[in-house]
């Protein structure tokens, strides 16, 4: 019988607890014959979604006052800071970062007010240190070796999810209630970024046939079509796209190539008109959006009843979202209310990273924010690698992503990030030579 909550139901302890001690099995196998870097990588991730897995735990609070996922966060980035190599991509990474904490720190300054931003420091500073883990794992074990160990931490939450799909045990989605089956997690965003990571990390991974990585992509698209969290399933869409082309463009002649990833683009837009009738009336809204563009100029007050649902009501947040920095001072114009504002002031966090960034931090925060999707994209553009048209693909549907939900505002979007961005330098930076060391002109010649 289906069981169907509000909250997120748990799985059975009979279940999760022999699953939770297979799994630490699992992890600890994982680490074997690696470097440090990639099992700092491997356990960082492995933690997270099995704390993901344990929302009723990790929500509540520590000794430490912080909850518990607020305080293993801190502890893998002082940890993940102890064992960070010097390399070249730290001034790439750090440097396109740099902009978006500083105006972070600014706009604290101007608003009188660090908690939020506290927090947001220390996700981006979890960005930063999971993506460079991630470059010196791959430098010193090889992207596939690495790549293959991460993917399989992810067994748990297909594992769990599984449960939740035999037993009937299923989530009310926050949209319409209809049913979504996550496996124990907290909801179905974060849980729909945890399989969308596992699908990168497929589709990434230079070792894996492409048979395997389309096996792999199904079942990751079946179980984010199963989470019930549409957002997630336009996301899919460009990686899988990506590993389409990839795949029909390297079974065939290098001088055949062009033609074959015409033919998969094509192939691939003669399955479009397929989405709305596997998605039903999920898609009604853009068409309605599109035929009546005026709306998204709408005041809050002036949307009618009709108007507040399109889109699970993200047109009305939104509005609300603009307006209210319309309304404020020309400094916050430029450094926002401060980092997490939307705390106490609204039910609903803003479900589209720029429109919440422009709330939170200003033109300024969304100049920054812009710069670093813009760099990291261009490091994919320009990288000279097999898996330049995968990455490009990957990047697009992150960007996507951010317009409908808030990825940098879940540990699991950052973790989807930090990998994405680890290999698009790593990628980048092995197409390009070495910088020769500088001759010390003080030492003595040889005789």
């Amino acid at each position: 019988m289906l069981a169907l909550t509000v909250g997120s139901p748990p799985i059975p302890q009979f279940l999760m607890v022999p699953t939770m001690m297979l799994y630490c099995v699992l992890v600890a196998l994982l680490c074997l014959r690696i470097g440090r870097s990639a099992q700092f990588l491997v356990i960082a991730c492995a933690v997270r979604l099995a704390m993901s897995a344990l929302p009723h735990f990790s929500f509540s609070a520590s000794p430490a006052g912080l909850s518990w996922n607020a305080l293993v966060s801190v502890l893998v980035v002082g940890l993940g800071i102890l064992q960070l190599r010097r390399s070249r991509a730290v001034p790439i990474v750090v440097g396109a970062i740099a902009p978006l904490l500083l105006v972070i720190l600014l706009s604290a300054t101007f608003n009188d007010d660090a908690s939020g931003s506290t927090e947001s420091l220390v996700k981006y500073a979890y960005f930063t240190v999971i993506a460079l883990a991630a470059y010196d794992a791959f430098v010193a074990d090889g992207a596939g070796k690495v790549l293959i160990r991460v993917l399989l931490t992810f067994l748990l939450p297909l594992l769990l999810q599984s449960y939740s799909l035999v037993l009937g045990i299923a989530k009310a989605t926050e949209s319409d209630g209809s049913a979504s089956y996550i496996g124990g997690y907290n909801h179905e965003a974060s849980f729909s970024i945890i399989l969308l990571t596992a699908l990168l990390a497929a589709v990434l991974n230079p070792d894996l046939r492409r048979l395997v990585k389309l096996a792999i992509a199904v079942v990751c698209i079946g179980g984010i079509a199963a989470a019930n969290y549409r957002t997630a399933i336009i996301t899919a869409a460009p990686i899988t796209l990506g590993l389409l082309v990839s795949v029909l463009t390297s079974a065939v002649r290098p001088s055949q190539r062009p033609v074959a990833t015409i033919l998969g683009g094509l192939l691939v837009l003669a399955c479009l008109p397929v989405l709305p009738i596997v998605a039903g009336d999920r898609f009604d809204a853009i068409s309605t959006i599109a035929s009546h563009p005026e709306i998204l100029t709408k005041a809050p007050a002036e949307f009618s009843r009709d108007d507040q649902a399109l889109l699970s009501g993200r047109l009305l947040l939104w509005s609300q979202y603009v307006t209210a920095w319309e309304e404020s001072t020309p400094r916050q114009h430029m450094f926002g209310y401060g980092a997490n504002a939307w705390e106490g002031r609204y039910r609903y966090y803003a479900h589209n990273t720029l429109i919440s960034t422009l709330y939170e931090l200003g033109l300024l925060g969304v100049a920054a924010m812009l710069f670093l999707w813009l760099w990291m994209f261009w490091l994919a553009l320009t990288a000279r690698t097999p898996a330049r048209f995968v990455l490009i693909m990957a990047h697009l549907g992150f960007f996507l992503l951010n317009m409908a939900t808030m990825p940098f505002w879940m540990i699991e979007g950052l973790l989807f990030y930090s990998l994405l961005c680890g290999f698009t330098v790593h990628a980048s930076l092995m197409t390009r030579p070495a910088p020769r060391p500088v001759a010390n002109l003080a030492a003595p010649h040889p005789v």
